[in-house]
């Protein structure tokens, strides 16, 4: 494929390369780091990008305090840039997804969730493949790093997201209070659920916050003196309690019928399944 069509005129190129390098800009804003991104030299990306701006007769990018900042004529074009780069990587997929060919893969999982399981998806993952994995706390950025195609799939709370995610419900759980409740309310924060909200008062709304964390080891180990919202995941899609929510598997919602996202799913439902399997035989 020697060009591709944008609106307003063609880019001619050997190769697609050149659009790669034109989307790592956009995400970094340096040639530098474009350059790491890629895993090409600094020089390369200067070449692509003058040879860009040479076809589309923009300069793309221009100096400022930030690095390199987009023009206006940039950040039109890179939704659409990046649309078609998505929809010709899944056309020129292979048939037979292998995992074994893989180089890497990231997910971000919301905690408490990434404690209880994280041992367990590196173990499936690996019985698969060999890639580098990456697993982190789902985090502030994480849904940007999702549709940056930075992260392959997430595993969050499921609500109102812009139809540029997929989210694929994987169970429910109810809300409860555990620890000493003779002492102080503990707000635990979980990145993307509660920072600006009190779930607790539904239950209990004459409480009052004594102290706030963000790190499960340290709630672990003040449970003796105060007491916690948890959450008691469970299946049945009808069963409603006082303080419900969902958690659901997230993925760019262009890339949900990809191989590897595809994949990823089915490997980490049964994990969840099970997961949800060991509460109920604990609390039975």
């Amino acid at each position: 494929m020697n060009s591709i069509t944008s609106l307003s005129g063609e880019i001619k190129m050997n190769d697609l390369n050149a659009l790669h390098v034109f989307l790592a800009l956009m995400q970094t804003h340096s040639t530098q780091r474009a350059a790491q991104k890629l895993g090409r030299s600094q020089s390369y990306v200067s070449k692509v990008l003058a040879q860009l701006r040479d076809d589309l007769a923009d300069p793309l990018f221009v100096r400022s305090s930030e690095g390199l900042s987009p023009t206006t004529y940039a950040l039109s074009i890179e939704p659409k840039v990046r649309a078609a780069l998505t929809q010709l990587d899944l056309a020129l997929e292979p048939e037979c997804f292998d995992p074994s060919k893989i180089d890497k893969v990231t997910l971000h999982i919301v905690e408490p969730y990434l404690v209880q399981i994280g041992h367990d998806i590196i173990k499936a993952i690996r019985r698969q493949s060999q890639a580098v994995i990456e697993l982190r706390s789902w985090v502030e950025h994480s849904e940007q790093q999702i549709l940056n195609e930075q992260v392959d799939i997430g595993l969050h709370v499921m609500n109102d997201k812009p139809q540029t995610f997929y989210q694929q419900r994987v169970h429910s759980g109810s809300g409860y209070f555990e620890g000493n409740l003779q002492g102080e309310y503990i707000k635990f924060i979980v990145s993307g659920v509660n920072e600006h909200t009190d779930h607790y008062k539904k239950l209990d709304p004459s409480i009052t916050t004594g102290i706030i964390v963000d790190n499960l080891g340290l709630l672990s180990q003040l449970m003796e003196d105060g007491y916690t919202l948890r959450y008691e995941p469970y299946h049945d899609p009808d069963e409603q309690h006082p303080l419900n929510v969902d958690l659901a598997l997230i993925t760019k919602a262009s890339l949900r019928h990809a191989q590897k996202q595809q994949w990823l799913s089915k490997l980490l439902v049964p994990i969840l399944d099970n997961y949800v399997k060991q509460r109920q035989r604990i609390n039975s």
